[in-house]
This record gives structure tokens, C-alpha cells and sequence, in this order.
């Protein structure tokens, strides 16, 4: 008998539909929980409610907010050790895990199997 594998949870900050399409592609290859919020400043608190395995966020939506938010998450003993994901489509220098504080960056537009191949790793970790 195989067993059920449960549902990862995976919060998602999203002001106006940008990743809609990942949303799409998480809910047809997979076993997820999502949840989305449009709003930055709830988004902290809805990640301690909703207590997610994954969170990912927007950067061109967010802009300097996204560090912001991602520090937050990183200095709460109930959430640091959550992965975040942050999304891009800017490709500069300045964009970076380090100047974030999370833990993967996807340049978009790119292949939706990269962005669930890091999932995959960063869940596994």
C-alpha cells in the first residue's frame, strides 16, 4: 500500500498576479498547500499562522521591501529556518541571495523545472 505523501505548504507574496503562472505550475505538478497573499504587510503574520514548509516572493513587485520582509523571516525563532525563494526578473549585480537573505534566487523568465528542482532541494534540506 503506498502511502499518502502530505502536502507541502508554500506562502506566496504577491501584489498583482506576477506569478500567477507559478501558481498554476505548482498547483498541476504537485503536492501543495498554497497560500497567497497581495499584501507585504501581512505577510508575516500570515506566515505565522499558516506555518509554511516554503515561502516565495516577488522582488520587481516589492522592490527594497523584499529585503526587508526576508530579514524579518530569518530573525523570528519560529520562521528563520524556513526557505525562501525570491523572484526576479532583473539581472544585475545588485540582485543577489546575499543582499536578501534568502536562500535561492530565480531569474525569470527561465524553466519552470529549475525553480521546482531548487523547491525540491531547499524542502529536502
Amino acid at each position: 500500500m503506498e502511502l499518502l505523501k502530505t502536502k507541502k505548504r508554500v506562502l506566496l507574496l504577491d501584489k498583482d498576479n506576477g506569478l500567477i503562472n507559478i501558481v498554476d505550475e505548482l498547483l498541476f505538478t504537485g503536492n501543495w498547500d498554497i497560500s497567497i497573499t497581495f499584501d507585504p504587510n501581512a505577510v508575516f503574520d500570515i506566515a505565522t499562522k499558516f506555518r509554511p514548509d516554503l515561502i516565495i516572493l516577488d522582488y520587481t513587485l516589492l522592490g527594497y521591501e523584499c529585503a526587508i520582509i526576508c530579514e524579518d523571516f530569518k530573525a523570528d525563532h519560529l520562521l528563520k529556518n524556513i526557505p525562501v525563494i525570491v523572484i526576479t526578473t532583473y539581472k544585475t549585480r545588485k540582485i543577489s541571495r546575499d543582499v536578501f537573505k534568502c536562500d535561492a534566487l530565480f531569474i525569470k523568465p527561465q524553466d519552470f523545472e529549475i525553480l521546482a528542482a531548487k523547491m525540491d532541494l531547499l524542502l529536502a534540506s
